[in-house]
C-alpha cells in the first residue's frame, strides 16, 4: 500500500513539475537554462521522500529520517508539502478562472452588432453604397482584420507572469514556515471543567495532557526535553499521555521511557492509554514489551479500565479504554469499542465524582456520548497539522473525509471531548496548528 501511495505521489510530483517547468519557461523566455536547472533541483528533492516510499514502501520513508542529516530531511518533506500545495493552488485558480469565463458566456451582449439582412444589404447597395453612407468607409473589411496584430495587453501580461511565480513561492513559503513551526515550542490549550461545589479539594486541581508524540519521527532527544519541559513548567497536579507515544518500533521505548521519567506531576500521578502506534511498534516485539516499558517508567497504562485519584478529602475518576481496532496479526484480540467503554465506565461509582476518560481516538465519541462521564481526552488527528479554522464542529483540515473529530473542544448533552493536536505529526509539517499541550482544570460549577 505504501508502495503504490509512493507510486501515485510521484506520478503528480512529475505531473506538477513539468506543468512549473513549462509555465516558468513561458514567463520567463530568456532564462530557459536556468529555470530548467532550478525546476530539476527543485523536483528531485521535493519528490525524495515519494521515491523512497515507491522503492522501498515504509522503511523508504524511515531510511530518510534517520541516516539523511536532519535539515535535509525537514528540506525534503517541506518541499513535499509546497509541492502538493502549489498543485492545490494551482488546481483553485484553475477552478476560479473558469467560473468567471463561464459567467461571462452567460452574461447577455449588449454591444453585439447589428445583422443586416440581404434587403437591406441590397437597398443600401441600390442607393449608391459607400457615398450613400459615408461611415461605411471607415469599416475595414474582415481581411483587414485578420491581417492586423492583436494589442498586447501588459497589464495582463505582467499580471499573469507575477501569478506564474508567485503562486509556487507561496507554496514554498507556507510549506517551510509550517516546517519551523512544528519545531516550536507547544501552545498550551487550557480548558475548564466544572465540578460540585462541595468538592473543595479538587477545586483547581490541573489535569496536563500530551498527545502523538511520535518518537522517531523527527522526534529526536533534543526534542523530547522541550516537550518534557514544557509539560514541567505547567506544574500540573497529573499528567496524562493519549497514545501514541512511540512510532513504529521497539527500539524507540527507550527514549519514550526518558521521556516519561522526566515528568513531574505535582502530585505523582501518569496514565496512559494505548494509541494505534503502540500496537505498531509492539509488532516488532510484543505488546506486553511495549506497556511493561511504559509502566516501568511511571506510567499507569489503563486498558479498558479506571482508577479513583484521591485528592485530599474528595476524589476523582480516571479510566482508559484501548485503541478501537480490530487485533492484526501477531497482535491480543481487543475489545470492541462499546464493550471497552462499558468495562472502563462499570468501575467508576455514580458518587458525583467527575469522571475522565482517555481515548486515543476521537471517534470514540460518537459511541460513548450518550453514557455517563465528564470529560474524554483524546488526539490522533493530530488536528490535522494543516487547519483552516473550524465551521461549527467541522474543522478545515486534510483530515476531514475522515471523521467529525478533529481539533479542539466539542460537547454534547453535557459530555465533553478535547481533541489534542499533538506535539509530533506524520510529516514535520503544521500550518495554523500548532503543536499542543492541553491543561484541564477543575472548576466550581
Amino acid at each position: 500500500m505504501y508502495q503504490l501511495g509512493g507510486l501515485v505521489v510521484t506520478l503528480v510530483n512529475g505531473l506538477l513539475g513539468l506543468i512549473l517547468w513549462r509555465r516558468l519557461r513561458a514567463a520567463f523566455p530568456r532564462h530557459g537554462a536556468m529555470i530548467s536547472a532550478l525546476c530539476a533541483a527543485g523536483l528531485l528533492l521535493a519528490a525524495l521522500p515519494a521515491l523512497l516510499m515507491a522503492a522501498a514502501s515504509f522503511s523508504g520513508l524511515r531510511a530518510l529520517q534517520r541516516h539523511a542529516p536532519e535539515p535535509l530531511a525537514l528540506i525534503a518533506m517541506g518541499m513535499q508539502v509546497g509541492l502538493l500545495l502549489y498543485g492545490l493552488l494551482l488546481g483553485l485558480v484553475t477552478l476560479a478562472c473558469a467560473a468567471v469565463r463561464a459567467l461571462h458566456r452567460l452574461q447577455p451582449r449588449r454591444n453585439a452588432p447589428i445583422a443586416l439582412d440581404a434587403q437591406t444589404t441590397t437597398n443600401t447597395q441600390a442607393s449608391g453604397g459607400a457615398e450613400a453612407n459615408p461611415a461605411a468607409q471607415d469599416i475595414p473589411a474582415p481581411a483587414d482584420i485578420a491581417a492586423r496584430p492583436e494589442a498586447v495587453d501588459e497589464r495582463r501580461r505582467r499580471l499573469v507572469v507575477g501569478a506564474t511565480w508567485a503562486l509556487p513561492a507561496a507554496a514554498v513559503a507556507v510549506s517551510m514556515g509550517g516546517v519551523l513551526a512544528s519545531r516550536q515550542r507547544p501552545v498550551v490549550v487550557r480548558l475548564a471543567l466544572p465540578v460540585r461545589r462541595e468538592l473543595t479539594s479538587l477545586h483547581g486541581v490541573t489535569i496536563a495532557q500530551l498527545s502523538d508524540v511520535h518518537v522517531g519521527s523527527f522526534m529526536d532527544a533534543e526534542r523530547l526535553d522541550e516537550l518534557r519541559d514544557a509539560m514541567n513548567a505547567v506544574r500540573a497536579d497529573i499528567h496524562v499521555v493519549t497514545g501514541d507515544l512511540l512510532d513504529h518500533h521497539v527500539s524507540q521505548l527507550e527514549l519514550s521511557a526518558r521521556l516519561l521519567r522526566g515528568l513531574r506531576p505535582a502530585r505523582g500521578q501518569l496514565f496512559f492509554s494505548m494509541g494505534n502506534h503502540e500496537y505498531i511498534a509492539a509488532r516488532s516485539a510484543d505488546v506486553g514489551t511495549i506497556v511493561k516499558g511504559l509502566e516501568e517508567a511511571g506510567a499507569q497504562v489503563l486498558v479498558d479500565e479506571a482508577r479513583e485519584v484521591r485528592i485530599g478529602g474528595d476524589h476523582l475518576w480516571m479510566g482508559a479504554i484501548d485503541y478501537p481496532s480490530r487485533a492484526r496479526p501477531g497482535e491480543p484480540a481487543r475489545r470492541p469499542t462499546r464493550d471497552g467503554l462499558d468495562r472502563a465506565l462499570g468501575q467508576m461509582r455514580d458518587d458525583g465524582a467527575p469522571r475522565v476518560v482517555l481515548s486515543h481516538h476521537p471517534g470514540t465519541f460518537r459511541t460513548a456520548r450518550e453514557l455517563p462521564f465528564d470529560l474524554m481526552l483524546s488526539g490522533h488527528t493530530h488536528g490535522g497539522q494543516i487547519s483552516l479554522g473550524r465551521i461549527g464542529d467541522y474543522a478545515l483540515t486534510p483530515m476531514l473525509p475522515a471523521g467529525l473529530y478533529h481539533n479542539g473542544h466539542y460537547e454534547h448533552r453535557g459530555r465533553r471531548l478535547h481533541v489534542n493536536a499533538g506535539a509530533g505529526g506524520w510529516l514535520p509539517v503544521r500550518i495554523n496548528c500548532p503543536p499542543e499541550l492541553t491543561l484541564v482544570e477543575l472548576v466550581p460549577a
